[in-house]
Formats: C-alpha cells, structure tokens, sequence
C-alpha cells in the first residue's frame, strides 16, 4: 500500500458522465471503523471528487514520551465510492470504486505536486547525521520498503537489525549504539548509505530535539552550543479600595493588584556547525507541528513539548557563511504556573 500524506490534500474523484450516475456515495473508513459517510449529487459538472486528508488527520494523534509510539504515527484507511442512478444515493447502484492505503502525518511542496505519496524506506531527508558522543542513534524506517540494516565502525559491521513489513502500520526506528560511524539500509529504492559524524560536546549542555518531519517520521537533531534561557509574563491588574470604614488604610495594602498572572518560558538553542544539508532539515523543523525537547542531564532525561518561535529561516550556505549554524528559539508548550483544570 502506498503512503498519503495528510498535512497535503488528497482528492478522491469519479467521473460521473462516464457511469451516467447522478449521485455518489463516499464511505470512509479509518483504523478498521467507519468514519464518515458523505453524499454529492451530480449538478453542473461530470467530475465529483472529495478531499479526505483533512477528515483522516482528525483520527492521528502523535504523542512522544521518550519512545516512540510507531501506531500513532500511521494508520490504515479505505473508501468505497458508490455511484447511484439517482440523486441523494438513491435508485440503482451502478458502479462501485475502492482503494486502500497508509495515512501519515506527512506533507509535499508544491512543486512536487498534488496528492503526494511516498515508497521511500529512509524516512529523513538528510545523508548526514551529526550524534553526540555518549548517544544513541535513532531514525525512521517505512517498514514496508525496507529490509534490512547494518551499522559500521571504522568500515566493520558491528550491528544489523531487519524490519518486520506491516499490515497496520508504517514506521520502525533503527535504534543504533554510538559507536556507529555509518549505516547502510536496504530499502525498495537500493542501498541507502548515511554517515554518522560523532560530536563531543565539552563546554556547552547539548539538547535534543524530536519532531515530526516531512515524511512523518520522528526525527532527532542535536543543538550542541550555547543555550539561552527567558521568561516572560502576561498579567492583568486593577486598583484596589484599601480605605476602610474608618476612612483609613494600612500603608502595607496593594493599591495596585495583579492577577491572572500567566509566565511562559523560552529557550533559545544554537546547532553548531553542521553540513549544508541540514538547511532542509532546519526548514523541516520550523514546518513541523509536533516537537519536544529533551535535555540530557546525564541521569534521567527530561522530555518537554516545545513550539517553535521562529517565524521565518534565511539558508545558509557554506560558500556565503563560510560555516553552517543556526540558532533558533523555541516555547515551551505549557504555562509554568500549573493551571491545568
């Protein structure tokens, strides 16, 4: 089964004039259930289509707590389009379309056309990882177009894994040591080959980023430099009456008094250097809608949902900038008063 991406439009059409039908019937049905059920009638045009991503991303809730969770990251959907000799799905049943595929949180560019689909195996767009010493790997497979993985060091295989293909779901995560240096995947598409570049980070507290990239999967990035931390505050106030009958105050009273008082709490995050290629990963990063933070403490790892701030990226290039770096900033998805009623 093919792979839709739902951040796009899909379109699911009919040609009416071609079956003489008058009206048409959609029946959706998501994770095993059926969903939603719509009608058209056929008014001024033979062609009768309905877009359904947007019905579909109601059903995928991404989550993350550490490890992903691969079924809520896809899940599996089908239609059937039933065209009637009359209006309102009514009269007799002349033709009946079906089709099934996988659905992912994923989404194209506009020059790369209307309803995207993918078979890649390698779920990332980037050849080039940079991991910090002491971590772990982890990247996004399509399990389905993938068969196989082995992980090198200094040119030697010392780790393998395979994938399992799926009926429900979409993604496996190769998990690798450290020691890696390159990983080789045997995907539909041939031998997809990835080169692992090792930071250790001395002087500055690294931090993890994940999110939801293009393709749906669940991608890590490291920001290894310097970090900056803010608060800032959103309050209301009003002006007290502190005279008492006596016509009297105490000195000590709040004439002026706040409430609602609701912090937020920033972090601003610089990557170091890194290969050109991370401009599209970086790209990827601020179109994401789903990212957390962890930072590695060196005991437990704290993971924490964060937004991104940035509104806008200038790419850069190691002939114009000499060095490739970001620094981005990033909201925490939460007030830091505990206010959850």
């Amino acid at each position: 089964m093919a792979n839709v991406f739902l951040r796009s439009p899909y379109y699911v059409a009919k040609d009416m004039g071609v079956t003489g039908g008058l009206s048409i019937k959609l029946k959706l049905t998501i994770a095993g259930s059926l969903a939603y059920t719509i009608i058209k009638n056929r008014v001024n045009s033979d062609i009768l289509n309905f877009e359904i991503s947007e019905l579909i991303r109601d059903y995928l809730d991404i989550g993350y707590n550490g490890t992903p969770v691969t079924s809520d990251f896809s899940t599996v959907t089908s239609y059937v389009l039933e065209v009637y000799s009359g209006q309102d799905a009514t009269g007799t049943l002349i033709s009946t379309d079906t089709d099934s595929f996988f659905t992912i949180d994923a989404y194209g560019y506009f020059k790369e056309g209307s309803n995207p689909t993918t078979t890649k195996g390698y779920m990332q767009s980037n050849d080039v990882i940079y991991n910090l010493n002491n971590q772990g790997i982890r990247l996004p497979i399509d399990r389905n177009n993938a068969t196989d993985w082995d992980a090198y060091e200094n040119g030697v295989i010392f780790e393998s894994g395979t994938f399992t293909t799926s009926a429900t779901e979409v993604f496996e995560y190769i998990t690798v040591s450290e020691n890696a240096d390159e990983l080789r995947i045997t995907t539909t598409d041939g031998i997809k080959i990835i080169k692992i570049i090792t930071v250790d980070e001395c002087r500055f507290n690294p931090y993890k980023i994940s999110f939801v990239n293009k393709l749906g999967g669940l991608q890590d990035m490291y920001f290894f430099k310097k970090s900056k931390e803010s608060l800032s505050i959103k309050k209301e106030s009003y002006k007290s009456n502190i005279i008492s009958e006596y016509g009297i105050y105490d000195s000590t009273n709040h004439v002026n008094r706040d409430f609602n008082v609701i912090g937020n709490e920033s972090i601003s995050l610089s990557s170091g250097y890194l290969s050109e290629e991370y401009n599209e990963v970086f790209k990827q990063l601020l179109l994401s809608e789903k990212v957390w933070m962890t930072e590695i403490t060196g005991l437990t790892d704290v993971i924490i949902p964060i937004n991104v701030k940035e509104s806008s990226l200038n790419y850069k290039t190691s002939v114009n900038d000499k060095l490739v770096d970001y620094t981005i900033k990033f909201e925490k998805a939460f007030d830091t008063i505990n206010n959850i009623r």
